[in-house]
């Protein structure tokens, strides 16, 4: 019923003092529907402004290439994420380039989108690390931090060889540009083989010769220990998928399969 009609309903029963029950009645019905209209009128500006909304969104470039879902206005501070390097170099080292045999993986170099994922799914605790635990809560990294140190660590290159010295090269400076080489040592296995296996199971997530694609971690350049760990807790169970395609590689790769594969990611980085 139209408004229209209800407004001739209440006037119909209101001209008629002799019925005032049924003249109430009408009174009600007709608030009852001006109501009504005045809801569905609220709810239709509120569709149309919201696919407005999304239709400008849509059409607007990206600030960055990371994802910031709690922070939309984020402006980088490279002086912040000096600072929260500086913390993160008691494990994974001043350049972000790991340590102590993979136990601490190589973060430099890494895209931003996977290091961001990666400290969102620590905060939220999707993600298990102990030694994480003091550092990945909101408090003390909250999401403008996350998107300051993914980017400084992103744009990090570290040399895969020592670079040619002259005669005034000090030892020191020689020793320190040592402790920046970083080469992935050769371990055994059919590098042959574990190229092929890459193409057919790993290379649409992971990009071209295993450097990493969106957010997807780079596997070459990285510590053999840590990448070999990280497919052993995906098969235990310890860490979980963020993504199901994972699940289904895994589940197919044989110890010898796993050890091929990590014969080719170690010479990706010669």
């Amino acid at each position: 019923m139209s408004g229209r009609n209800g407004n001739r309903l209440a006037e119909h029963f209101l001209d008629r003092p002799e019925d005032p029950e049924r003249a109430a009645s009408a009174a009600g019905t007709l608030v009852q529907w001006k109501r009504a209209l005045v809801a569905l009128r609220t709810i239709l500006v509120a569709v149309l402004i919201a696919a407005g909304a999304g239709r400008t969104l849509a059409e607007q470039e990206p600030a960055t290439q990371v994802d910031a879902p709690s922070a939309p206005v984020w402006e980088y501070d490279p002086e912040n994420a000096q600072e929260i390097l500086g913390t993160c170099a008691g494990c994974h080292g001043k350049n972000g380039q790991g340590g102590s045999d993979g136990t601490y993986p190589r973060l430099a170099g890494m895209r931003a989108k996977y290091i961001s994922k990666q400290l969102r799914a620590f905060k939220t605790k999707e993600r298990i690390n102990i030694p994480m635990y003091p550092y990945a809560i909101e408090r003390d990294l909250p999401e403008t931090d996350v998107l300051d140190i993914a980017r400084l660590l992103s744009k990090i290159e570290l040399p895969t060889e020592l670079p040619e010295f002259d005669e005034s090269t000090s030892a020191f400076e020689k020793l320190r540009a040592a402790q920046s080489v970083f080469n992935v040592r050769r371990v055994d296995g059919d590098v042959e083989r574990g190229a092929e296996l890459y193409e057919e199971k790993c290379r649409k997530c992971h990009g071209k010769e295993a450097w990493g694609r969106g957010s997807s971690p780079q596997l070459a350049g990285q510590y053999t220990e840590y990448v070999e760990s990280q497919i052993e807790q995906y098969k235990t169970g310890e860490r979980i998928y963020s993504d199901k395609r994972m699940k289904k590689v895994i589940d197919t790769l044989s110890g010898e399969d796993i050890q091929d594969l990590l014969a080719y990611f170690s010479t990706r980085d010669d």
